[in-house]
């Protein structure tokens, strides 16, 4: 729901561990983990909607050889907009 949602963010934010968070709400970590990263319980983070210094920020942490599923975490975002990202890059010569 949106309440847990809103718990979730709140309780991490404040430095709850996540497994606590997850425990405390039943959910999973991997739930907690998806709400905080955008991938769930919210508007989802799309490629267009990211800043042009993120959009910069994974590409840098990509050339350096980081996993996208790592840089999706950095960033905030999902890994499936990573990749979505990257992939259009190499398509336009980026």
């Amino acid at each position: 729901t949106e309440a847990q949602v809103a718990e979730v963010r709140r309780r991490v934010e404040a430095g709850e561990p996540r497994v606590d968070v997850a425990a405390a709400v039943g959910i999973s970590r991997a739930s907690v983990d998806s709400i905080m990263t955008g991938r769930r319980g919210g508007p989802s983070r799309r490629a267009g909607t990211l800043t042009s210094e993120q959009i910069a920020q994974i590409r840098a942490l990509a050339q350096s050889g980081m996993s996208q599923t790592a840089i999706a975490r950095e960033v905030g975002t999902s890994q499936q907009m990573v990749s979505t990202l990257l992939r259009a890059s190499v398509m336009v010569g980026g």
